[in-house]
């Protein structure tokens, strides 16, 4: 396996040029460029038109941790947003690479908080840190960036969407493309553009903005790529003042062999109930090792388990449904979209996140309640004032693909049940209200996504 180094001491220097970019349909653009102690250097050359001649940018997948059909453009005009995509190209181990970077950013500069959120680009094409934040990031002036720093992705996802456009990008492939090598690249580019993003260059993507704080996350594959530069990356991707690069993580829908920890980052580690079921089905893994919560200063950590959440949000999709069953429509979304906000308060603010117990297990297998509901985790009213049983990862049977344990289902409980646990649809509806109220007080979710929730119950509830 090839070793990797470390990008520690980074300098940045910045200069103007022009490069003539072949088989992108683009004539001309701007360089800056970022200098590393170890002589590797990555350059930005955009932004990148979009014409007849190039071509649309990639745009994912998905935003969720699962293949797709592509998404729209995105409307970032409503929130004064606007799109670039630059081209960067730089060395790992005296291997070269070029690869694509999206930014997604205010189009008025002034409105730039200096908070921007990283993630690879998923192995499926999936963007899923954008997905979980969309509604964070753009409402807030924060900024987002999309980095195709893995070859499967920029193989078979990027390359694949406008092969005129990226004709000229490559990464080097690794002795084992799904082996850690393989990975530690991803990790070297990704400490390379996180770098540069911090440098505060006078040129570039966020040029006479400074950007002050670097969350990096993702979900899933790339739930494991953030675990994994958590464990092997962070501690040796230093600024020249010993600073981190990257200020906070939120990887999600994974699981790490060992605990983790940081001494100078903060760490929301969030998974759904359907995350220990699916991978004990599909991998047959053995008891996932968590870690208690931690506000120490050295030691910033939360664990998020989520009770009746599945591994991929299944409202408003039928995948992995047989005839006769229902897909779960537990609203995960909100929970996961409060986390990102916790942790980038924890970080900015000092603000200390909420704590949730683990879900209940015993030798790995969850403790339920009397309706088939998780015990322990984070909570909410469906499951605390249920009408349903939540299936968190559908069971497989011989034949079925595997990707349908990724989804939720759920089943009814008998109407004579329900009457009996709330009498009347008024008084489980002010039981549903109050425990979503009890949500938002412990800042498990925002007002305005409970006030959506209570309408939608209002309206839909059983009785």
């Amino acid at each position: 396996m090839g070793k990797h180094q470390p990008l520690n001491g980074l300098l940045h220097t910045g200069r103007r040029g022009f490069i003539k970019l072949s088989g992108a349909g683009v004539a001309w653009a701007m360089l800056t460029r970022a200098h590393a102690q170890s002589n590797r250097e990555i350059t930005f050359a955009g932004p990148i038109p979009v014409t007849a001649q190039s071509g649309e940018s990639y745009r994912g997948s998905n935003e969720q941790p699962v293949p797709g059909p592509g998404l729209p453009p995105p409307d970032l005009e409503r929130y004064g947003y606007i799109q670039e995509e630059y081209f960067i190209s730089g060395t790992v181990d005296g291997r070269p690479y070029s690869t694509s970077l999206l930014v997604r950013k205010p189009k008025d500069p002034t409105k730039f908080t200096g908070i921007v959120g990283v993630e690879t680009i998923h192995a499926a094409g999936a963007i899923p840190f954008w997905g979980t934040g969309r509604e964070v990031w753009a409402p807030n002036g924060h900024a987002w960036v999309g980095v195709a720093s893995q070859r499967v992705a920029l193989e078979t996802q990027v390359k694949k969407f406008n092969p005129t456009r990226y004709a000229s990008l490559q990464l080097p492939e690794a002795a084992s493309t799904g082996g850690m090598t393989q990975d530690m690249i991803s990790q070297a580019i990704m400490t390379s553009v996180g770098a540069s993003l911090k440098s505060n260059s006078s040129v570039g993507p966020f040029a006479g903005t400074p950007v002050k704080y670097l969350f990096m996350g993702g979900a899933s594959q790339t739930g494991g790529t953030t675990l994994s530069y958590i464990q092997q990356s962070h501690t040796r991707a230093r600024l020249p003042n010993g600073k981190p690069i990257y200020d906070g993580y939120l990887p999600a829908a994974n699981f790490t062999i060992e605990p983790i920890s940081l001494p100078d980052a903060a760490i929301i580690h969030l998974v759904g109930e359907g995350d220990f079921e699916l991978f004990s089905q599909v991998t047959r893994a053995p008891g996932f090792k968590v870690r208690g919560d931690s506000d120490a200063a050295h030691d910033r950590y939360r664990e998020y388990e989520v009770a009746a959440a599945s591994h991929v949000p299944s409202r408003g999709s039928t995948a992995g449904v047989k005839a006769g069953e229902t897909a779960s429509q537990f609203p995960s979304p909100p929970i996961y979209k409060a986390a990102l906000i916790n942790l980038i308060e924890w970080v900015t603010k000092g603000t200390s996140p909420p704590k949730a117990a683990p879900i209940e297990r015993i030798n790995g297998q969850i403790v339920r309640d009397k309706f088939g509901n998780a015990k322990g985790g984070v909570r909410s009213p469906y499951v605390d004032v249920p009408t349903v049983h939540y299936i968190a990862s559908a069971p497989l049977a011989a034949g079925d693909d595997r990707s349908r344990a990724q989804h939720g289902l759920q089943e009814p409980i008998p109407a004579a049940e329900l009457k009996a646990l709330y009498k009347t649809r008024a008084q489980y509806l002010k039981r549903f209200d109050q425990g979503i109220d009890k949500m938002v007080a412990a800042r498990w979710i925002l007002a305005a996504d409970a006030q959506k929730l209570k309408d939608e119950e209002a309206t839909s509830a059983p009785l």
